[in-house]
């Protein structure tokens, strides 16, 4: 049953089996498959919740637009322009559904192997505060 476990499990089962011989009574074998289960589970549903991460500039845009289609939400990291050196990153998302409660789609641009700006999106939260201090801070 080990060998079929996700690659993190079988280092778990070291720690339960001590845990297992400090317990006493019969169940101590069925807690410790329990618990190992219980453990993996997690893990499994961890490595699913996980989001991808790519390099743009190493995709031409049309491929890096359609990684984001296909996956529904990734991560692109490059390096910035402006500061040598400096690594910039953001979520790029599909449509709307892939943002949290209270963000908005907006469109954005990362660099590709084969253009400086490529047209994707990413969630943003909306500045509600700039258009509060132009209604009632404007100097008149």
């Amino acid at each position: 049953m080990i060998a079929a476990l996700p690659n993190g499990c079988p280092n778990l089962l070291k720690t339960l089996r001590q845990i297992t011989l400090s317990s006493s009574g019969g169940s101590g074998e069925r807690t410790m498959k329990t618990i190992l289960l219980a453990a993996c589970l997690t893990l499994v549903a961890a490595e699913a919740q996980a989001v991808s991460r790519y390099d743009p500039t190493r995709m031409s845009c049309g491929k890096v637009q359609a990684t984001i289609a296909r996956q529904g939400a990734v991560i692109l990291r490059y390096q910035s322009t402006r500061v040598p050196g400096l690594p910039l990153y953001d979520r790029y998302v599909q449509s709307q559904q892939f943002c949290t409660m209270g963000e908005v789609r907006t469109r954005a641009y990362v660099p590709s192997a084969d253009t400086k700006s490529c047209p994707v999106y990413n969630c943003k939260r909306p500045d509600n505060d700039r258009h509060f201090r132009r209604r009632f801070f404007h100097n008149n």
